[in-house]
């Protein structure tokens, strides 16, 4: 655990503030979002003037949660209180927000990735924890806020997603605990089960035809990568939120031990990386600049598609190797 404050600290520092601005990282994923949306709801039931700011759009593949008080308007809050950062401990992970999370009287960070530095004026992060979403339910605890059903399936999907559905090795008997407690605050299993991994679009399941068809498998079968062009997912009709779960696709291979799958974003390259059992792509991501999980990582590289998927395979040819 690396921390320079507590959740109970943190909590009596949110108490204490009239307003609140929450980053999550950018390009959100569940637990960015749930945990994010999370902490919005429950601030705001307890009297906070409070926003979530983002630098995109949720993603349609999340639309289905509760994410009310996302905004993409920076001046939501002028002079903020505190402002939070969420799942992310590190600038380069809220580059366009930047400068308004240092606006904050007082900045937080409440992250469970790993960064030898922390990040802002308190900080909390907790690397042998699954998802963000499991520091937030601790942190309303801390605060004896109570959390109502739309909150509970804000924490629960980021806890499914950030696991894999309780399936990868950061997988706890705390964040059963923990979901086993979201469910008793009224949680539909099903629903979210449904929303997240029974809910494949026609354009979706085209677009990872074609990535699948044109995958690689090396490394004597232990590496699998893979990309797509805007070309080819225009020719899908497609966009790059249909292509969030084929890393998992390639990941899930028999004897594939680490994939890596590719996609542009604006006029760069957003790269996915995940691990089955040994390997650690937290370490291939950095060698980007980016970070993440032992087991589940990710990097923006600049430049051609191609030549980056290049690079990325010749690492992770090295790393199996070692």
């Amino acid at each position: 655990m690396k921390n320079n404050t507590s959740l109970r600290e943190i909590g009596e520092i949110l108490a204490n503030a009239d307003s609140v601005l929450i980053f999550p990282h950018i390009s959100p994923d569940g637990d960015a979002l749930g945990s994010a949306a999370g902490l919005y709801r429950v601030l705001t039931a307890a009297g906070k003037k409070c926003a979530v700011v983002l630098e995109e759009e949720v993603p349609e593949y999340l639309s289905f949660m509760p994410v009310e008080g996302c905004t993409r308007d920076q001046s939501v809050i002028d002079n903020p209180d505190v402002t939070v950062c969420v799942d992310c401990s590190e600038p380069n992970r809220i580059p366009g927000r930047i400068q308004l999370f240092e606006k904050g009287k007082i900045s937080v960070c409440i992250d469970h990735h790993i960064n030898p530095e922390g990040y802002g004026d308190y900080y909390y992060i907790d690397e042998n924890t699954a998802a963000a979403s499991e520091l937030i339910y601790e942190l309303i605890g801390e605060m004896g806020l109570p959390i109502d059903k739309d909150t509970a399936t804000l924490l629960y999907t980021g806890i499914v997603t950030d696991t894999g559905s309780f399936q990868y090795s950061n997988t706890t008997a705390s964040t059963h605990r923990i979901a086993a407690e979201l469910m008793e605050a009224g949680v539909s299993v099903n629903n979210v089960s449904v929303a997240v991994y029974q809910n494949v679009s026609r354009e979706q399941t085209i677009a990872e035809a074609l990535i699948l068809e044109k995958m690689e498998i090396f490394a004597d079968g232990k590496g699998a990568i893979s990309y797509v062009t805007a070309e080819e997912l225009a020719s899908a009709g497609a966009t790059t939120d249909d292509t969030e779960k084929v890393i998992d696709r390639l990941r899930d291979i028999k004897g594939v031990e680490i994939a890596a799958f590719l996609k542009p974003k604006g006029g760069d390259v957003k790269v996915s990386l995940r691990a089955k059992t040994y390997g650690d792509v937290q370490k291939i991501a950095r060698e980007f600049g980016g970070g993440g999980h032992k087991k589940a990582a990710g990097c923006t590289i600049s430049g051609d598609i191609a030549e980056a998927a290049n690079e990325v395979k010749k690492l992770i040819k090295e790393s199996l190797e070692n």
